[in-house]
């Protein structure tokens, strides 16, 4: 046997039986370069079903494995244990507590290389630790990384650990920014009703100050040209009062149904801007309402922060990209905490992991900004998974052990201390929005133009003036008269 299989690569996940006249013997090796172990199988176990190799081989014998593991910045690591700073280097502080619960299940020990990536594909080499397994450097990695294509080409992946989701966060913007507040409280109909009373009142008064017997009874009626009902209108609609007071019965009553029209219209009106001031919109729901908003947008920093964008075969996610993203560059990748504080204080939407996002605003956020928290997830994340030497002995040992992991809960449990779930939100203790210069902003306009407007009338009346006078200028006096 020795003679045989000295030679060989054995190892524990290989399934070979030695046969001989007197003996059936299980054959493997810890290490290639460690002595064959033997293990008496028995003649009957040619006729009996044995369990899997990787079951049968549970200790190690302490033997030492190369593996690397991943501190992308060494300036915030404080310690495999520190959840501080939970947002950086996830993967690899969420592994590190399975591996070692693997490494003491089955009696072995790692022999660790530290590096700053998981590596990029250039041209077929990988960089980072998907490198080091690509040359078999390591065997291997205690992080987790996505399974994807290109480097299932050159490593394996023994298991699966966590399924990862992310997605564009914001806060769902008000609908001052999206709509204009001050026509949203009444429909279509109750806005042309309230306009046809107030037109109404407005005819109704000039036409009784036309009529000649209505005016020797009612002297003030005279100063009712058409001009001031339409004076009368607008003030009664801004809940002003008149300077005329007739004395006429019918044109009181007018007066009197106006103004109460135009108060309990402005009652409800006010209440209902206030309640639209305090309740964020539902404007943006997809892919495309993102796109075609006025926020501005970020990536988080990570390997993948371009490749799944380009990648993507959604034709919402790519004019996505290449209308918002694209044209910024550079500027478009931010760090976590840099990507959150944005999207509190602006217009902002924020590709970020889940956990990564929820570690953040659940520390940064109020309740009222976490209730108005939306997502919209721009493509489906893979799976991330313990990455091992392509082809290793010890490939189906480890995925054993580490489903058994997940199937006790121990996987769940770390990743529960590691991600960070979806804050909870508790609306009662919200309290009031402030209101805004951009909740005014169509009042302020409406303020401009009237300025504007009253510029321009000052401006034709003075050259009428002048018109009338032949160009001599006049004093003030005779244009007020």
């Amino acid at each position: 046997m020795e003679a045989t299989l000295g030679s060989t690569v054995v190892l524990p996940d290989a399934d070979v039986a030695w046969a001989a006249n007197d003996q059936l013997l299980d054959v493997y090796r810890i290490k290639h370069d460690q002595a064959l172990i033997t293990m008496q199988l028995g003649f009957d176990a040619a006729r009996v079903a044995l369990p899997a190799a990787s079951t049968r081989r549970r200790h190690l014998n302490n033997v030492n494995l190369r593996s690397s593991t991943i501190i992308s910045q060494p300036q915030f690591f404080k310690g495999w244990d520190d959840l501080t700073v939970r947002q950086i280097d996830t993967f690899p502080k969420l592994t590190w507590p399975l591996m070692h619960l693997l490494a003491d299940d089955l009696h072995f020990r790692y022999n660790l290389i530290q590096v700053d990536s998981y590596g990029e594909n250039r041209n077929g080499s990988f960089t980072g630790l998907a490198g080091q397994l690509q040359r078999q450097e390591i065997e291997v990695g205690i992080t987790s990384m996505f399974l994807r294509a290109d480097r299932m080409q050159v490593l394996h992946f023994c298991s699966e650990t966590v399924e990862l989701r992310g997605a564009f966060m914001f806060r769902q913007p008000s609908k001052s920014s999206v709509s204009n507040v001050f026509l949203l409280p009444f429909s279509r109909g109750v806005w042309i009703a309230t306009a046809l009373t107030l037109v109404l009142a407005a005819a109704t008064l000039a036409l009784l100050a036309r009529r000649p017997h209505l005016r020797a009874v009612d002297a003030s009626l005279e100063q009712l040209s058409i001009g001031e009902a339409v004076i009368f209108t607008v003030g009664t609609a801004c809940q002003q009062g008149f300077h005329i007071v007739p004395a006429l019965a019918s044109a009181r009553v007018v007066m009197f149904c106006a103004l109460m029209t135009a108060l309990f219209a402005f009652t409800s009106y006010s209440a209902k801007i206030v309640a639209i001031l305090q309740t964020p919109s539902d404007a943006i729901r997809t892919i495309d309402d993102l796109t075609n908003s006025p926020m501005t947008m970020g990536v988080q920093e990570t390997t993948y922060k371009r490749v799944y964008f380009a990648e993507s075969t959604q034709p919402a996610t790519q004019r996505l990209y290449r209308h918002k993203l694209l044209p910024l560059g550079d500027r478009a990748y931010l760090s976590v905490v840099d990507g959150v504080a944005a999207m509190r204080t602006g217009l902002f939407a924020f590709q970020v992991e889940e956990p990564s996002g929820y570690d953040i605003i659940s520390k940064t956020f109020t309740e009222r900004e976490k209730c108005g928290l939306k997502q919209i997830q721009a493509f489906k994340l893979p799976m991330v998974a313990v990455p091992i030497r392509k082809h290793s002995g010890y490939k189906e040992l480890f995925a054993t052990r580490l489903r058994w992991q997940r199937e006790t809960g121990l996987m769940d449990r770390t990743r529960r201390i590691w991600l960070a779930s979806k804050p909870r939100c508790d609306a009662s203790s919200g309290g009031f929005v402030s209101v805004g210069i951009i909740d005014i902003l169509p009042a302020l306009h409406v303020l401009a133009a009237g300025m504007a407007a009253s510029v321009l009338f000052l401006v034709l009346e003075r050259s009428m003036a002048r018109l009338k006078c032949g160009g001599r200028p006049r004093h003030l006096t005779s244009y007020v008269e």
